[in-house]
């Protein structure tokens, strides 16, 4: 832990001004034994110790660079994170954007001052090209990094932690056939045509359509914004009216889409998407939302504590890979999901 090496240096430091500056004006002292001496400074730095590791709260100082603080999906991580703390004795800062129409280009600017602080390890939302040289410039620092809920396996990140892409594209995609009977024409809302994450989830979902006669006639982008999917969404309606289902990728993309939907009366189309918001499980108790595919966030910030800490206590992880798993919510099991 940095702050260790801090306070051995400070008391260091006190005790060779002590003896070099204080003699001169006073009698000498009695001469202290060298191990009495030795015991001495050892207890004074490690009372010093003591005091640092308090006032940051203990343990190993931890960043969690989050892509939408305030947002109801980052706040469940954050929750587990503040849980994993408590248990560990650890120490996590979470920074970052809170507009999500710019974050895709402010989170960069938020792991830059992550690195700045020098923590003891770094975790963040890896699957935009901004981050993949900061991962690398984190490394050249000595500071480790995991990618949580979206990856960057190019890079030295030590692992990932968060829902497997292809796993959760490919089950929207089942769910899909299911709901439209294997036929209709799909457009996707995503909130960036530049998400690694997202751009995988969209192709397996892609590969699960395969052998029905279901066409995606486009993909817009909305910054993971609800205002923005909502007309998104408004434009869909009216520029294709052969649409049948739309699939959301992000957490308000469905919203959006359900939002519209609800508002103009429609049967049609059918609604796909992922995470399991408030206004999104009611949206699916009243019919208007098919299905989402609920990844786990509480758990990624729970277990992304619990291996930050066991990189820097041991140097190493025995996987790189931990997926949290992914259950489709559907209205016949919105109410036990859980459970």
């Amino acid at each position: 832990m940095k702050k260790k090496l801090w306070a051995v240096l400070l008391t260091g430091a006190m005790a060779a001004a002590l003896l070099s500056g204080c003699g001169q004006a006073a009698e000498p002292a009695a001469e202290t034994a060298p191990e009495t001496q030795a015991a001495q400074e050892e207890g004074e730095a490690a009372a010093e110790e003591k005091e640092t590791e308090e006032a940051s709260g203990g343990g190993y100082d931890f960043v969690f660079v989050c892509p939408i603080v305030g947002m109801e999906y980052w706040n469940l991580c954050s929750d587990g994170i503040e849980k994993a703390d408590a248990e560990l004795g650890t120490h996590t800062q979470i920074i970052g954007p809170t507009d999500s129409s710019t974050f895709t280009t402010e989170i960069a600017n938020y792991m830059e001052s992550a690195i700045a602080t020098q923590p003891d390890a770094i975790m963040a939302y890896s699957g935009l090209e901004v981050m993949a040289p900061l991962i690398e410039k984190a490394k050249e620092q000595g500071i480790p990094f995991i990618s949580i809920d979206s990856d960057a396996p190019d890079t030295s990140r030590i692992a990932y932690i968060g829902t497997d892409p292809y796993n959760a594209g490919f089950k929207t995609g089942e769910a899909m056939v299911e709901f439209t009977g294997g036929t209709g024409k799909v457009a996707i809302l995503c909130s960036s045509l530049s998400s690694e994450k997202e751009m995988k989830e969209v192709d397996a979902f892609k590969d699960a359509l395969e052998g029905h006669d279901i066409e995606i006639l486009t993909m817009e982008e909305t910054d993971a914004d609800l205002a923005t999917a909502v007309i998104k969404m408004e434009a869909l309606v009216s520029t294709y009216p052969e649409m049948t289902a739309v699939l959301g990728t992000s957490a308000y993309d469905v919203q959006g889409a359900a939002k519209v939907k609800k508002e103009r009366g429609l049967d049609d189309p059918v609604l796909i998407g992922y995470d399991d918001l408030d206004e999104t499980l009611n949206y699916i108790r009243d019919g208007i939302i098919n299905g989402v595919v609920v990844q786990d966030p509480y758990n990624m910030g729970y277990q992304g504590v619990y291996l930050m800490h066991e990189y820097v206590e041991k140097g190493s992880l025995e996987e790189e890979n931990y997926d949290t798993g992914t259950i489709l919510v559907t209205k016949e099991n919105v109410d036990n999901y859980r459970d």
